[in-house]
């Protein structure tokens, strides 16, 4: 028994010829080159040495939470602070 030939998308028709773009259009991205011009490059990171503290639990929540709302890492708010509180009590 021989099989039957399976339908296809466009019927049996023939295939439309590729598009080839103008010279000018060299810089058009597409598929996943849009992807990945569309996302900003990474500001680089700063080398720091590790600092450990504790603080109350309340306290660490409220300071974790502002700093996401503000959009800013937790040490760069405590950079801040630390150098805001050095300057206040400089001897």
């Amino acid at each position: 028994m021989s099989r039957r030939q399976g339908r296809t998308a466009d019927q049996g028709g023939t295939r439309p010829a590729p598009v080839v773009l103008p010279p000018e259009d060299d810089d058009v991205a597409v598929g996943d080159q849009v992807a990945r011009a569309a996302k900003p490059a990474p500001a680089p990171k700063r080398k720091r040495p590790a600092f450990g503290s504790y603080l109350d639990a309340d306290l660490q929540r409220e300071f974790k939470a502002r700093c996401a709302i503000e959009g800013i890492e937790m040490q760069d708010a405590l950079d801040d602070a630390i150098r805001a509180w050095l300057d206040q009590n400089r001897p």
